[in-house]
C-alpha cells in the first residue's frame, strides 16, 4: 500500500462548515503489518479467522475510507462467536502490546447469537516513550435478546497515532454496551456507529478520557435508531489539561419508523488549564414524530460553590481540581466488570500521577 490520507469521523449531517469540525483527515503509513494480540478465553468461546466479506455489510464507525483501509490491508478478521443461549461468564481478553509492533493493523468480529451474553476486553498499550502507528477495527453483530459488552482501554506511548473503529448492529431486544477509556497517545481517532435495527434494541456508551500535554483526541459517535422503541444513552466524561485538544461529535439519528425511540447524550468536560482546546458538536436528527432526543454538555471549570466548600475544609485549589479529575475517570473505571482490567488501569494512572508530581 502507498501512503494514504483517510477521511474519517465525518458527521452524518455536516454543519458549521466554516469551523472545519465536520470531519478529519489522517495520514496512515506505507508499511503496515498485522498485529499479534494475546487472547485469553475460556474453551467454550469460539475463535477463528474469517474474511472481510463476513463484515462488509456493517458500516464502520469512522467511515468508508477506514473500511477500505482495513479491507485493503489484507489482515485476517479474528472472529469471536457465541452459541445460541450461551452466557459467557469470564471476559474474553485481548491484549495489544505495541511496544515492538511497528505499524500494526487488526480487525475483530464479534458475533453474539440469539439470547447470548459476552464481554470482550481490549487493552491497547505500549511503553510510555514509544512512538508508532496502530489501527483496530471491531465489528459486532448482536442477535435477538443478546448482549455484548465491549471494554476498550487505550494507554499508548507519547508518540503514538491510534485509529479505533467500532461498528455494531443489534436485532430485537439486543443490547450493545461499550466502555472506553483514553489515557494516552499523541493522536487518537476513534469512531463508533451502532445501528439499532431491531425493536427494543439498546445502546449504552460510557467514555472517559484524560488528555494532556499536546495530545489530540478526535471522536465521532453515531446512534442510528431504526427499529421501534429503541434506546441509546451516550455518557462522556473527560479531563483536558496542558495544551490538549479534543473534538467530540455525537449524533442521535431518529429515523422514520423508529416510533417510541429515545436517545440521550451527555458530555461533562473538566478544563484544567486555559491553554486546552475543547470542541463539541451534539447533533439530533429526526424523521419521526413519536420519539424523544436529548443532549446536553457541561464544559468548563469547577463550580465556585464547590470550590469554596472544599477549600474551606483545608483542600487547596490545585488539589481540588486533581481530586475531581480523578473522580471523573474513576467513575468510568468502576463500570468495568473485570477486576484485572481495573487494576491495570489504576496502576497506569498511579504511574502518570508520579511522573507529573516529579516533573
Amino acid at each position: 500500500m502507498g501512503d494514504n490520507k483517510l477521511l474519517v469521523n465525518a458527521l452524518p449531517a455536516p454543519t458549521f462548515n466554516w469551523l472545519r469540525m465536520n470531519d478529519a483527515y489522517v495520514q496512515v503509513p506505507k508499511d503496515i503489518s498485522e498485529g499479534n494480540p494475546v487472547i485469553t478465553r475460556t474453551k467454550d468461546v469460539e475463535a477463528e479467522a474469517t474474511g472481510y466479506s463476513e463484515i462488509k455489510d456493517i458500516a464502520g464507525g469512522m467511515g468508508y475510507d477506514m473500511d477500505s483501509f482495513i479491507h485493503e490491508s489484507g489482515v485476517d478478521i479474528l472472529k469471536i462467536k457465541t452459541k445460541e443461549g450461551q452466557k459467557v461468564t469470564s471476559p474474553v481478553r485481548m491484549e495489544f502490546d505495541y511496544t515492538d509492533a511497528g505499524n500494526a493493523v487488526n480487525a475483530v468480529y464479534i458475533e453474539a447469537a440469539d439470547n447470548s451474553d459476552i464481554t470482550v476486553v481490549m487493552d491497547f498499550s505500549s511503553e510510555k516513550d514509544k512512538s508508532g502507528f496502530a489501527a483496530v477495527q471491531t465489528k459486532i453483530r448482536v442477535g435477538k435478546n443478546a448482549r455484548v459488552l465491549l471494554v476498550q482501554v487505550q494507554r499508548l506511548g507519547d508518540g503514538f497515532k491510534f485509529l479505533n473503529d467500532i461498528a455494531s448492529r443489534a436485532d430485537d431486544n439486543g443490547s450493545f454496551e461499550e466502555i472506553q477509556l483514553v489515557l494516552g497517545g499523541r493522536e487518537t481517532y476513534q469512531g463508533s456507529r451502532t445501528d439499532l435495527l431491531g425493536k427494543g434494541s439498546n445502546l449504552k456508551t460510557d467514555i472517559g478520557y484524560l488528555i494532556k500535554g499536546q495530545e489530540h483526541l478526535d471522536m465521532n459517535h453515531i446512534a442510528n435508531h431504526i427499529g421501534q422503541k429503541t434506546t441509546s444513552d451516550l455518557d462522556i466524561d473527560g479531563v483536558l489539561r496542558d495544551g490538549a485538544f479534543k473534538l467530540f461529535r455525537g449524533t442521535i439519528d431518529l429515523r422514520k419508523g423508529a416510533k417510541g425511540a429515545q436517545g440521550n447524550e451527555l458530555e461533562d468536560v473538566l478544563l484544567m488549564d486555559d491553554t486546552v482546546i475543547n470542541q463539541t458538536i451534539p447533533v439530533i436528527l429526526c424523521d419521526e414524530d413519536d420519539v424523544e432526543g436529548n443532549h446536553g454538555a457541561t464544559i468548563g471549570r469547577l463550580d465556585d460553590n464547590m470550590l469554596y466548600y472544599l477549600q474551606s475544609r483545608g483542600i487547596d485549589r490545585a488539589n481540588v481540581y486533581e481530586m475531581m479529575a480523578s473522580a471523573r475517570i474513576d467513575a468510568v473505571i468502576s463500570k468495568i466488570p473485570d477486576e484485572a482490567t481495573r487494576n491495570h488501569i489504576f496502576e497506569h494512572l498511579r504511574g502518570y500521577k508520579e511522573d507529573r508530581y516529579n516533573d
